[in-house]
């Protein structure tokens, strides 16, 4: 976004707040306080202000919400280089009046006049038959149509016992060798104080079996279900990466609430993003799952909306695929039973836009960062 910050707030945004997406953006905050953000750099400051129809914006600081940021952080918020959590979690901006909930909870409104993307209403985006499976033997056609509509797709037997098998051989030499801190494996804890391995990163790298399922005939197929054209992301973005689920985690990010992958910025540049889940283990509500909200890619969504959205979760035999968009709100919530949790190898596949964006041995959250005091 080239304007600067008083521009953008005289000129760009009101044109926008009687469109159809502004007049949405307005029903969606209609009952909240106003907003306000306040530029560090020359101290002008505008709020939104709900009531009737349209919003309004006008200059002032006077909100029970009140954000302080420079005009770079700005930038980077109204163009979804980092949203509001990557700014707050990033340091780059400050809370004068109201809290990150707050934010949270006004950012598909502002994202709806900042780029014109709808918000979710969990009453009216249906997805039809949203537990539905596939194999290989569907075409294409099919798993793209449910891939795009959903955010996610469920294919059974794409690989065989015997390759699971030997897969699993080198997950589980890797999983025997890994150490806290060695930078290529995730920790997280249990309530007893035990450290339990909960992500193997960057796998690829260092076990050609691995990186030679990015070639995989199966896998490049569902690749190709993408607008774009993808590739795996072997050297960045954790690569090559084996979740592994364990019972009575109580911190790590092992067991991880609703989120999207872009969740901290950058979804102009990562998506769409496809993560490519071959599944060792049985997935069931004993051995841990994912979870999705079918559709929600497809829009800007608040937490609030989720305890009235339809959720599906996945159920998986060793074997089995799973493909889901990055952008799409899924979570990975704990195993309910006491025994092993399921290990799912994933290939993440993006678009050449984000290769040039991130760097190799790096994920978007560290191109987020490295921006903080700049």
């Amino acid at each position: 976004m080239g304007d600067d910050f008083a521009i953008y707030h005289r000129a760009t945004l009101p044109g926008r707040l009687a469109t159809p997406i502004g007049l949405a953006a307005a029903r969606d905050v209609r009952g909240l306080g106003a907003i306000a953000f306040r530029n560090l750099d020359d101290g002008a400051a505008y709020r939104f202000v709900p009531g009737g129809e349209m919003l309004r914006v006008e200059p002032g600081d006077d909100a029970p919400v009140l954000v302080e940021l420079d005009g770079r952080a700005w930038r980077d918020f109204a163009d979804e280089t980092a949203t509001g959590a990557g700014l707050f979690y990033g340091g780059r901006l400050r809370f004068v009046c109201g809290g990150q909930p707050d934010l949270e909870r006004w950012e598909p409104a502002l994202r709806a006049l900042f780029c014109g993307r709808p918000i979710f209403d969990p009453d009216t985006v249906v997805v039809r038959d949203p537990q539905r499976s596939f194999t290989l033997a569907d075409a294409d056609a099919s798993l793209r149509e449910f891939l795009w509509e959903a955010g996610y797709l469920h294919v059974r037997a794409v690989f065989t016992r015997e390759e699971i098998a030997r897969i699993a051989e080198v997950v589980a030499t890797r999983q025997a060798t890994a150490r806290p801190g060695d930078g290529r494996s995730w920790w997280a804890k249990r309530a007893d104080g035990t450290a339990v391995l909960c992500r193997l990163i960057y796998l690829g790298l260092a076990e050609p079996a691995i990186a030679l399922l990015g070639d995989d005939a199966r896998v490049r197929r569902l690749m190709g279900l993408a607008p774009e054209r993808l590739r795996p992301a072997h050297d960045r973005s954790d690569g090559d990466s084996v979740v592994i689920k364990n019972a009575g985690v109580v911190e790590g990010l092992s067991d991880l609430p609703w989120h999207r992958d872009c969740g901290l910025g950058g979804h102009p540049i990562t998506c769409p993003t496809l993560n490519i889940g071959i599944q060792l283990d049985a997935a069931t509500a004993e051995t841990g799952r994912l979870h999705f909200v079918p559709g929600s890619w497809r829009f800007s969504c608040h937490r609030s909306d989720l305890a009235r959205a339809r959720t599906v979760a996945i159920d998986t035999e060793p074997g089995d695929v799973t493909v889901h968009v990055g952008d799409v709100m899924h979570a990975a919530p704990p195993p309910t039973g006491a025994g092993p949790g399921r290990r799912a190898l994933y290939v993440s596949c993006m678009s050449e836009r984000a290769y040039d964006v991130i760097p190799s041995g790096k994920s978007y959250n560290d191109v987020i960062l490295a921006r903080v005091g700049q």
